[in-house]
């Protein structure tokens, strides 16, 4: 056999055999990286959906707060609780947000005045029910009554009677007060995840407190903080010092303007492989996460006006 006709040696197979090897090595290498770097992307995105998708409901919430009240000054009966948007601030633990806002586009007057008792009766109750919550309002103060009973011929509206001793106007609603459908609703963050399977989560109570379950809005939201803006000199504008995280602080005791929220969500699965290197980020007075996790997170701020309470910042 001549050596044209010869096959190869056993040491060229050999490194013929270990270049392929480290060629399929790069590859493969190469393929993980960028199987791992989609993952990754996965989840930022993922991440990023679970606070942009809450975001805009709250948007639409606080931008239809305080129905028919320019001052904010909005109270409810059954509790005495005052102001349209209340902030139970924590530094330590997510903040809490009760906020009423307009329920549709159902709006009536009272067709006769209100002092005091358990009815009201208003020009159309065709659109309410039993279980809705009213708020009367003559555009400077406001009261929520919750609807027991409602006949739509008569327009009489059985309401629960007031239980402590609301701050009416002089002499009381007089007819031709606006009567509006609204709903009181509180957020917050349940960190357990009890509604999503471990998932800490972004919570919606429909009537605050009331009888009603909360339902989760958003799985992976583990954070919500909460600034109040006054423009307490008048100029117009909100200045940094014209933030504060719970209303009343000295100079900012006056009519919110607008509200400033930031959720920080994070990804539904740790990341695989490496040591625990993330943190919750700080946000607003919250202080940033002292133990690392595996957890990649997106933190989203948005800045709401207020638009029935004294206009645009």
């Amino acid at each position: 056999m001549t050596r044209a006709e010869g096959g190869f040696t056993l040491v060229e197979l050999m490194v013929a055999l270990s270049l392929f090897s480290v060629a399929i090595a790069g590859a493969l290498t190469v393929a993980v990286a960028m199987t791992t770097g989609l993952k990754d992307q996965r989840t930022v995105v993922t991440a990023e959906a679970s606070v942009r998708g809450p975001m805009d409901l709250l948007a639409s919430t606080f931008r239809n707060a305080s129905p028919g009240v320019s001052t904010g000054t909005i109270q409810d009966v059954a509790t005495c609780t005052s102001g349209a948007v209340i902030v139970t601030n924590s530094t330590s633990a997510p903040d809490v947000i009760d906020v009423v806002s307009a329920s549709g586009t159902v709006i009536t007057t009272l067709r006769s005045g209100y002092t005091s008792g358990s009815t009201l009766t208003v020009g159309d109750a065709s659109q309410l029910a039993a279980g809705d919550t009213l708020l009367v309002t003559d555009t400077q103060v406001g009261h929520l009554f919750s609807a027991t009973a409602v006949n739509a011929s008569s327009g009489v509206v059985t309401v629960t009677a007031p239980a402590c001793s609301p701050s009416f106007p002089s002499g009381g609603y007089a007819a031709g007060s606006l009567v509006v459908k609204v709903r009181r609703a509180r957020y917050f963050i349940d960190p357990t995840g009890a509604a999503t399977d471990g998932t800490p989560a972004l919570m919606v109570d429909p009537d605050a407190g009331g009888p009603a379950a909360a339902e989760p809005i958003a799985a992976g939201v583990e954070d919500l903080q909460v600034s109040l803006g006054v423009d307490s000199d008048g100029d117009g504008t909100i200045g940094t010092a014209e933030w504060a995280f719970s209303q009343g602080i000295g100079a900012l005791a006056g009519t919110l303007r607008a509200v400033r929220i930031t959720l920080v969500a994070r990804a539904d699965r740790e990341l695989v492989g490496g040591g625990a290197s993330f943190l919750r980020p700080a946000a607003e007075d919250h202080p940033v996460a002292s133990t690392p996790d595996r957890f990649r997170r997106r933190a989203l701020t948005s800045t709401f006006e207020l638009r029935n309470m004294g206009g645009s910042p």
